[in-house]
C-alpha cells in the first residue's frame, strides 16, 4: 500500500492482506498502527493483549466515544475461487476474508475518526480500537481498553449495512457431562450407558421454553459437539459423554437463570449424575498473555429514544442514507461495553452479517466509503 495516502478501500486491502486468526493478529495491528500514525492519531498504543488504540481530539479532555472493530477472523475453508488474503476487487466489491468480518470496518473508523479530526472542531477526544480476540472471546480485549480509555459511548462497528443496532443476544458456551457405568459392551446390562442417556437428553432439552424477548425474539440452544470418553472406546460401554452447547440469551436471561432450566429439568425427569459448567478452554493472545475467561457473554438492548441512538440517526441523514434501526442475532463485542458496564452503545457497520464467515466472503465499495462519512458525522455529533 502507498502509506503516502491512506484511504478506505486500500487500507481494507491492506489489512485483509495481513491474515491473522484470533491469536495470530500482529500484522494486522501492525498495518494499523502505520495507518493511524499516517492519517495523524496520537497516543497510538498496542496495549498487553495486543489491541491498538490510537486517540484523536484535545489530549486533555475526556473520551466522548470509542469506534471498536476487531481484527481476527475465522478460518479459510472450502475451495474459495479468489485468493481470500488478496483484497481482489471486482463488480464493485473487495474480496478477502475478514472483509466484511470486519476489516473493512476498522479501516472506515480510522479513516472516519480522521476526517472528523481534520474538521479542526473536535472539543473531546475520539478514541478508535482494532481489538483482537472478538471471534472466540467477545468483550475480552475490549474489556482492557475500556479500562484504559473509560469512554462515555461506544459504537461497535460490526456489519450491519450501515443502519443503527440497538440490541443484540447474548452468548454461552455451555458444556454438560453425563456419567455412566462402564461395562463390557457384550453384556450392556451390567452398565449404564451414557451415549443411550444424551439421546434421551437432548430430545429433553426441546421442551424448554425459552423467554421471549419482543425486539429480539426467543433464546436458542444448539448443541454443536457431542464426545465419548474413553474415545475410542472399543468393546466397552464409555464412561462418560459430553455435550458442547451454544445458548444464545436474550435480556432477562443470566448464565445462573440458564444452568437453572436445564438443571430442573433433568432432574426432574430422572438425571442426576450430571456437571453443567461453563466452558472456560485457555488461550493465548498473539503478544503472549494466557487468557482464560467463563464463555459468557451477555446480550444488551438500547431504548431507540437513547441520545446515541438519536446521535447514530442523526448520522445516517447526515450521510444521505436512511434513518433505519435494526438488531443483532448474533454476539458482539458489546457485550462487554453495554451487557456488562451498561455504556451507551450502538451498532453500525458497513457490509451485511450474512456475508461474513463464508466463501468468497466479500464487502461493497459503496458500503465502505458511506461507513467512512457515517463515523464521521457521529464523532462530530458525539465530540464537537
Amino acid at each position: 500500500m502507498d502509506w503516502a495516502r491512506v484511504d478506505v478501500v486500500g487500507l481494507t486491502q491492506a489489512l485483509v492482506s495481513a491474515p491473522g486468526e484470533s491469536g495470530d493478529e500482529k500484522a494486522a495491528a501492525d498495518v494499523a498502527i502505520i495507518a493511524m500514525e499516517v492519517l495523524g492519531f496520537r497516543e497510538i498504543v498496542r496495549d498487553a493483549y495486543g489491541s491498538v488504540v490510537g486517540l484523536l481530539g484535545p489530549a486533555n479532555a475526556d473520551v466522548a466515544l470509542l469506534l471498536d472493530g476487531h481484527l481476527d477472523v475465522v478460518p479459510v475453508t472450502a475451495d474459495w475461487t479468489v485468493d481470500p488474503f488478496g483484497g481482489e476487487i471486482t463488480g464493485g466489491r473487495l474480496y478477502g476474508r475478514g472483509s466484511t468480518d470486519m476489516k473493512g470496518a476498522v479501516a472506515a473508523a480510522i479513516c472516519g475518526a480522521a476526517l472528523a479530526a481534520d474538521a479542526g472542531t473536535l472539543s473531546r477526544q475520539v478514541a478508535v480500537s482494532a481489538s483482537v480476540m472478538e471471534e472466540i472471546l467477545e468483550g475480552v480485549a475490549l474489556a482492557k481498553i475500556l479500562d484504559e480509555h473509560n469512554p462515555e459511548a461506544v459504537v461497535i462497528c460490526e456489519p450491519s449495512r450501515l443502519e443503527i443496532m440497538t440490541a443484540q443476544r447474548g452468548r454461552l458456551e455451555l458444556v454438560l457431562t453425563l456419567r455412566g457405568v462402564p461395562a463390557h459392551a457384550s453384556s450392556p446390562d451390567l452398565g449404564k450407558n451414557p451415549i443411550g442417556m444424551a439421546a434421551y437428553v437432548l430430545e429433553l432439552l426441546k421442551q424448554i421454553r425459552f423467554r421471549n424477548d419482543p425486539v429480539l425474539g426467543t433464546g436458542v440452544l444448539v448443541p454443536v459437539s457431542i464426545v465419548s470418553d474413553p474415545l475410542p472406546s472399543p468393546s466397552m460401554i464409555p464412561a462418560t459423554v459430553t455435550i458442547n452447547f451454544d445458548r444464545r440469551t436474550v435480556p432477562g436471561e443470566t448464565r445462573e437463570s440458564v444452568f437453572q432450566e436445564i438443571r430442573t429439568l433433568l432432574v426432574e425427569n430422572g438425571i442426576n449424575d450430571f456437571t453443567l459448567e461453563c466452558h472456560a478452554a485457555p488461550v493465548t493472545t498473539y503478544t503472549g498473555v494466557g487468557l482464560c475467561p467463563d464463555r459468557d457473554f451477555p446480550s444488551w438492548a438500547i431504548p431507540t429514544e437513547h441520545p446515541i441512538v438519536v446521535a447514530g440517526l442523526s448520522a445516517l441523514k447526515a450521510s444521505g442514507l436512511p434513518e433505519k434501526v435494526g438488531v443483532w442475532n448474533c454476539c458482539t463485542n458489546g457485550s462487554e461495553s453495554a451487557g456488562r458496564r451498561k455504556i451507551p452503545t450502538i451498532g453500525v457497520g458497513p457490509g451485511d452479517i450474512r456475508d461474513a464467515h463464508i466463501v468468497d466472503e466479500s464487502i461493497e465499495i459503496s458500503q465502505l466509503t458511506k461507513a467512512v462519512d457515517v463515523y464521521k458525522n457521529i464523532v462530530l455529533a458525539l465530540c464537537e
